[in-house]
């Protein structure tokens, strides 16, 4: 197996047409968070540009505050297909701790804690609901940016989106030009 980012290839482009109805049946199923079906087939069309069948959309990726983000667990999958390898040396509630390394880049450890969330302002219910699985997806994706980054293609974390807020609009150039100082 190549050092190169493994892919399940799609033998055949599907035709957007075939993509849309796929869109339209799995926005209307609401099984994977998707509120309409531009948002489905949009995911869909970034999968087929990575050789991905289109419905693996709906397996890797969620939408929040509507920008795609790929799981943790996706991109360890994909991290591990393309030769990266993880030991988790702690995995509890108050502490998780994995080794990441990969045969074309280094080897790092990244530790998350409930203080290390609080210290960079994460809030997000599910870190108490689920402390140990989300201190897990923080690890993998700041682990897998840090040793081989290539296997993200530029894709956030869910956690990593929610902390994301939106930047204020500018006002428009009409705006400015009515705009009169008093």
């Amino acid at each position: 197996m190549s050092n190169a980012l493994a892919r399940i290839e799609s033998t055949a482009v599907i035709p957007f047409d075939d993509v849309a109805r796929m869109g339209q049946v799995m926005a209307q199923s609401k099984l994977f968070g998707i509120q309409n079906e531009q948002q489905a087939v949009a995911l869909m069309l970034l999968c087929q540009s990575e050789n991905l069948h289109p419905a693996t959309a709906m397996r890797d990726y969620h939408l929040i505050q509507g920008r795609p983000a790929l799981k943790a667990d996706a991109m360890l999958a994909r991290f591990q297909a393309a030769g990266g390898k993880v030991k988790w040396s702690c995995y509890t509630d108050e502490r998780v701790e994995g080794i990441f390394s990969h045969p074309s880049g280094d080897t790092i450890t990244i530790e998350w804690t409930p203080q290390r969330v609080a210290k960079a302002g994460i809030k997000n219910d599910m870190h108490g609901k689920y402390p140990r699985q989300m201190l897990k997806a923080r690890c993998i994706s700041e682990g897998i940016r840090a040793i081989y980054p290539g296997v993200l293609s530029g894709m956030y974390a869910p956690e990593e989106i929610q902390d994301i807020t939106a930047p204020a609009e500018a006002p428009s150039p009409a705006a400015a030009l009515t705009r009169t100082d008093q």
